[in-house]
């Protein structure tokens, strides 16, 4: 059935348990969420979030409890990390590539529970999104300017990615969207902001001084910064080149200390299982600590030096 947007949170709400199959036709604005927002409102989120695609090509796939096996894994080590057994040890975490952080802050809410001194960094390149808003229409764009959306009640076009040949009155409507865009008058509008940070996430960086959100690349270097790295289904052959990989892996190698733990994987979209590789760095090196599924993609790639053929 022709679709050709759903803009209110009333028609969000009316798909009951097929909105998480709306994908682009979800207004991004509906993101945006009260400071108390009620579980009816935080559901929506994350399906709306399900499905939204940047310009990057990436999807915001996420959900809860996506890591369980891999948080399980990952307390066992830490523990081994810390000396004597001490809860009360300082332990530095990043998380980086954590979509709405979702993830994020069930794992460092677990860990809180045992280690209340967790310094605990979550970040990713995307923490927000813009609306141009006024004259009865709406622009969502990336803090870089670059257009994803535009609605139009009863329309909700994607803008950076095509629109299916198969529905060209969007196309058209996109086309048109396009053009009219490069002659507007900003001044015309009023910019707000959206946050794409979960709402549990919020929360924990306002009642916990130890648990904060970043804007971060996976490529960035952050020297002898923490003891923990965990970079899930960012690093994958499907998204960067075998020398982007490496840049990648270099990074992370001089942001751990040494003895530090890597955690990479990804999860399967056919069965959401996780394969994840854990490693400690040496003071050359990767030692493997342990392996959930298949391990990671990548693993051969930080052993060695090279993908494999």
């Amino acid at each position: 059935m022709l679709t050709l947007g759903i803009y209110k949170k009333e028609q969000y709400q009316r798909l009951g348990k097929e909105r998480r199959f709306a994908g682009p036709r979800a207004a991004y604005n509906l993101l945006r969420l009260d400071e108390n927002p009620t579980a009816e409102d935080i559901r929506a989120f994350e399906d709306i979030y399900f499905t939204m695609r940047t310009s990057n090509g990436t999807f915001r796939t996420t959900f809860r409890d996506r890591f369980r096996d891999v948080d399980a894994a990952a307390m066992r080590w830490i523990a081994d990390l810390v000396a004597d057994g001490r809860t009360d040890a300082p332990i530095r975490i990043q998380d980086r590539a954590v979509s709405s952080g979702l993830t994020s802050a069930e794992w460092a809410q677990s860990l809180y529970d045992r280690f209340p001194n967790v310094e605990f960094e979550a970040s990713d390149l995307l923490t927000e999104l813009r609306e141009l808003a006024g004259n009865g229409e709406s622009w969502m764009l990336e803090p870089n300017g670059t257009l994803l959306q535009y609605i139009r009640p009863p329309f909700v076009v994607s803008m950076h990615h095509p629109e299916s040949w198969r529905n060209p009155l969007l196309r058209w409507v996109a086309a048109r969207a396009k053009k009219r865009f490069s002659a507007i008058r900003v001044s015309d509008y009023e910019m707000r902001r959206i946050s794409c940070i979960h709402p549990e996430a919020q929360a924990l960086v306002r009642i916990r001084p130890g648990f904060r959100f970043e804007v971060r690349s996976i490529f960035d270097r952050t020297p002898g910064a923490c003891d923990v790295l965990r970079t899930m289904n960012i690093l994958n052959r499907s998204y960067f080149s075998a020398e982007q990989l490496a840049d990648a892996i270099d990074a992370i190698f001089d942001s751990l200390r040494p003895g530090g733990i890597w955690i990479v994987g990804r999860t399967m979209e056919d069965n959401f299982r996780n394969h994840a590789t854990f490693f400690r760095r040496g003071e050359s090196g990767w030692e493997v600590l342990e392996r959930i599924g298949d391990g990671s993609e990548i693993e051969e790639l930080a052993l060695q030096g090279q993908v494999p053929a």
